[in-house]
């Protein structure tokens, strides 16, 4: 006679790695989830969609304001860098298939993004890039570079805000991409 009750299916909550409660943590801090402001919300969605514009500018006339014609070939070559930390990016995240906080419950899908892999965040690696790059050709302390800076970090914010992507997400990226950036440029010899 068996006396043991039957075997009931437990059901378990996943097991999170101390990263991914890190980033749960950061996300709850910084992201604006379901209860995101209507204004601050809306400056996210355009700092996350069009910051490339006023980065793009910053590059352009930093580059041809110290270099002249040869700003253009620097321009050149860091879009070219731009584009190959971009490909790199997105093949990191395709491998990793890191969920996103829309992909999670946690937050609306505010720029109605693909629900591809977002970990490391392209946005933030090619930015990073950009910075990386940049910063070994303009003079220390130039205004252009330090507005560059600004830029890639709200950027950073705004996808974490309208829940895009995890802060962590978002620092590797930029973490990788600036290095990429960096060494590319020096590689070069720029």
């Amino acid at each position: 006679m068996n006396l043991r009750p039957a075997a009931q299916a437990t059901v378990t909550a996943p097991t999170l790695s101390i990263w991914q409660a890190l980033d749960l943590r950061l996300f709850a801090w910084v992201g604006g989830g379901h209860a995101a402001h209507p204004r601050t919300l809306a400056l996210a969605c355009a700092l996350g969609r069009w910051s490339w514009v006023p980065l793009l500018a910053l590059m352009a006339s930093a580059a041809l304001l110290h270099d002249g014609s040869a700003g253009l070939w620097v321009l050149a070559q860091c879009l070219a860098v731009a584009a190959l930390v971009q490909l790199a990016s997105k093949r990191l995240a395709r491998r990793w298939c890191a969920s996103r906080p829309f992909m999670r419950g946690l937050s609306p899908n505010h720029l109605r993004h693909s629900a591809r892999g977002g970990f490391p965040s392209t946005h933030a690696t090619v930015m990073g890039a950009v910075l990386g790059f940049m910063a070994l050709q303009l003079p220390a302390g130039d205004p252009a570079l330090a507005g560059m800076a600004l830029t890639v970090a709200a950027t950073g914010w705004a996808r974490v805000y309208a829940g895009a992507h995890f802060p962590l997400d978002v620092l590797a990226g930029l973490a990788f991409g600036s290095l990429s950036g960096a060494l590319l440029a020096a590689a070069w010899g720029v």
